[in-house]
């Protein structure tokens, strides 16, 4: 991830009123009525909310209304800059809002449901708050004489939302790219169950343009599909392979995934990126019944199901 102080916008035109800016992560703006603007997500940190409003005023549109696709950092960092300037109106999906408003409850959750440790209170998990206008839900909202069509995706938070605006979809992060899969061995999941069915549900829609939270813009996804469900289910393969040798704790199993993938750990934010998404690959797998858990020697071990038996 890009720090704060290294997010560059520039605006490029995708079709008819709807414009992107690229960056660490992507921000959509649509032109509506009366030199009414439209944001998807605002970018990492108030650097990218400056550079956003300098954007709009340079092109003499005022800031309606602000959609975020989910609450990481990276994608509400301009959020309260642009509320305070602007009085921009902000929309989001209903868990993600809970942390939009009350940012520690990200970190909080990040860190095991205890008072964070300081190197966790980053813009990453504990962007500044902001308030919240209106909760998001499937259908269609109309602003500015825009109507944008509200897609749930939830998988990589647990509302992640995607919007359809004249044609071209903003998925947020719910989908990796080339980019993150050539870098990266596993997607960030809140929950893995939930991410397998909203890559299902991506294949019923068809799109002029779909734009990604992280990479490019594609005209095509249905091959990026396939490579993420199996990138999840070869690491779901992996997972229960190695409990099935092995009874372990989490933490042995975050070691043998890494080792697997090649993954090294350099720092406390790339430990706290991996450990919940390691939980989220074991939720699935225990709710399915392919594993299952004892407590032993003051410890949580995983393990296969064998004969309908526990570890």
């Amino acid at each position: 991830m890009l720090d704060e102080g290294d997010e560059v916008l520039h605006l490029q035109h995708i079709s008819n009123n709807v414009y992107y800016l690229p960056g660490a992560s992507n921000v959509g703006l649509i032109v509506g009525a009366g030199q009414r603007a439209l944001l998807i997500d605002t970018g990492v940190g108030q650097r990218s909310g400056r550079r956003l409003l300098q954007i709009l005023e340079e092109r003499g549109l005022s800031l309606a209304a602000i959609f975020n696709t989910h609450c990481h950092g990276d994608h509400v960092g301009g959020n309260a800059y642009l509320v305070k300037h602007t009085g921009a109106k902000v929309y989001a999906p209903l868990y993600d809002s809970i942390v939009l408003q009350y940012p520690v409850w990200g970190a909080l959750c990040t860190f095991g449901g205890a008072d964070p440790i300081a190197k966790l209170r980053l813009p990453r998990f504990a962007p500044q708050p902001c308030a919240v206008d209106a909760i998001v839900t499937e259908g269609e909202i109309e602003i500015a004489g825009v109507t944008m069509q509200v897609v749930p995706l939830p998988g990589h938070t647990g509302t992640h939302t995607g919007y359809i605006v004249s044609d071209v979809f903003f998925i947020g992060d719910i989908l990796a790219g080339e980019a993150e899969l050539a870098n990266s061995a596993i997607s960030y999941a809140y929950s893995v169950t939930k991410r397998m069915e909203s890559l299902e549900k991506l294949r019923h829609y068809s799109c002029a343009y779909y734009v990604l939270g992280h990479g490019g813009i594609e005209r095509d996804i249905s091959a990026l599909i396939e490579r993420n469900i199996d990138r999840a289910k070869r690491t779901l393969d992996f997972i229960k392979g190695y409990l099935a040798e092995n009874s372990a704790d989490v933490g042995e199993i975050l070691k043998a995934v890494c080792r697997h993938y090649g993954i090294e750990i350099r720092n406390i934010k790339q430990f706290y990126f991996w450990y919940p998404t390691i939980h989220s690959f074991l939720s699935h797998l225990s709710n399915s019944g392919a594993i299952t858990y004892q407590i032993k020697d003051n410890r949580l071990l995983w393990c296969t199901v064998k004969g309908g038996e526990g570890c």
